[in-house]
């Protein structure tokens, strides 16, 4: 982030400052069930306030192109207000000839929050007309929604073309965190990398496998690698689909001393007459349906992760939402908490069901860096350039 400009808080009294957050969250019955997206930009609120700036909150919920009561982000303004100490004010027609002048006669110390801006096709299709009306209801722009800036929709990649911008306090660190990751002169770097489809990895893996020391695989993306390499346990992908893939990582593996490291025995179901049972089994049985890395792995697992400095974990290595195929998970999670209370490890843990599990276990408080981004931040560490840090080439930073 060194090649941006500093903005301090006396830049911006007695300005609008329009900010791009995500407050796409879980909401059960109309209920919001996790506000971790709305902690995520109190920092950033904070110094805003301190600013004595007009703050002008903007997010989309759910999916849809048009409006829906289910979708309002009144669902979540009482939320937003608790987190805040705030009053938040719901605007509704900021499309409107009167918007702007309702935005000059708010009091200064309530948060004005925009209708969901998925309420308007135009938001998804990037269009710059809509973009710059939003544009003009403010002086400024700040994109605090990491988590959605992979996508090149009109508040991420369109406003910050008519208006000065600057990277929310927790946009920057996210950037910061996994560029420390990748720039950190360090002797034992390793990744973890999980999940069900290889389809999605494979950039991620083709960029790791050239910068950490050790690269551990579980899910589905072990078995694409074992099928690959013969296992019968695991055939359960075609090995010629991903064949060039999986030859180039393993190549690059063996050409840039980066130790692949696989499971050794897996957690399975075995039908047994009217009934499912759970078993141990190791690489040399017939096809059975995996769910989880076995006992064996997670203590070869742990191993590598107690001899490594820093880890970065995305995707989890089984079916962790349902016992007993969350031992893997679990027990890996445990043992990467500790280290990291302990200081010997700084752990980066991907978002999405990543950061889902962490909270499951109850270690999420104790990882260096959690990200809130699941798509963004796999994009991120793949190596492709976001449409939000494309449109904020001439950024300031938040100080």
């Amino acid at each position: 982030m060194s090649n941006y400009k500093i903005i301090k808080r006396s830049d911006l009294e007695g300005k609008k400052v329009l900010v791009r957050v995500d407050f796409n969250i879980p909401l059960e019955d109309g209920v919001v069930q996790d506000r971790a997206r709305i902690r995520n930009a109190a920092k950033t609120v904070q110094f805003l306030r301190e600013a004595r700036a007009k703050i002008i909150l903007m997010s989309h919920l759910g999916k849809t192109s048009s409006f829906n009561p289910d979708q309002s982000l009144e669902m979540v303004r009482n939320d937003v207000s608790d987190e805040y100490k705030a009053k938040i004010t719901l605007m509704n027609d900021y499309l409107s000839e009167n918007a702007p002048a309702a935005i000059a006669q708010t009091p200064s110390d309530e948060i004005i929050l925009l209708e969901n801006l998925r309420f308007h096709m135009e938001e998804e299709a990037c269009d710059m007309g809509f973009a710059k009306k939003l544009a003009g209801l403010a002086d400024f722009y700040v994109n605090e929604a990491f988590s959605v800036s992979h996508r090149r929709h009109a508040s991420i990649f369109a406003v910050p073309q008519f208006l000065p911008h600057a990277f929310g306090l927790s946009f920057k660190n996210e950037i910061q965190t996994v560029d420390n990751f990748f720039l950190k002169e360090c002797s034992s770097k390793m990744g973890l990398i999980g999940g069900s489809k290889l389809s999605t990895k494979i950039k991620l893996l083709k960029n790791l496998v050239k910068k950490v020391h050790r690269l551990a695989l579980g899910g589905g993306i072990a078995g694409a690698f074992l099928s690959f390499l013969g296992n019968k346990t695991l055939k359960i992908f075609d090995p010629k689909e991903y064949e060039s893939d999986v030859a180039e990582i393993m190549e690059n593996a063996r050409r840039y001393n980066c130790e692949l490291i696989m499971p050794i025995d897996f957690s399975a179901l075995i039908n047994d007459r009217d009934s499912f049972k759970h078993a141990i089994i190791s690489s040399d049985k017939d096809e059975a349906s995996i769910f989880d890395i076995g006992p064996a792995s997670v203590d070869l697992f742990k191993k590598n992760i107690r001899e490594s400095k820093i880890l970065l974990w995305n995707g989890p290595v089984g079916l962790f939402e349902r016992a007993p195929f969350n031992f893997g998970t679990m027990s890996i999670a445990k043992e990467v908490a500790q280290l990291t209370r302990e200081k010997r490890l700084v752990s980066i843990v991907g978002g999405g069901d990543t950061g889902f599990a962490m909270s499951k276990f109850g270690v999420a408080q104790d990882m260096s860096h959690i990200s809130t981004g699941g798509g963004a931040f796999l994009a991120y560490v793949e190596g492709s350039e976001l449409p939000g840090i494309e449109a904020m080439s001439d950024a300031h930073v938040l100080d």
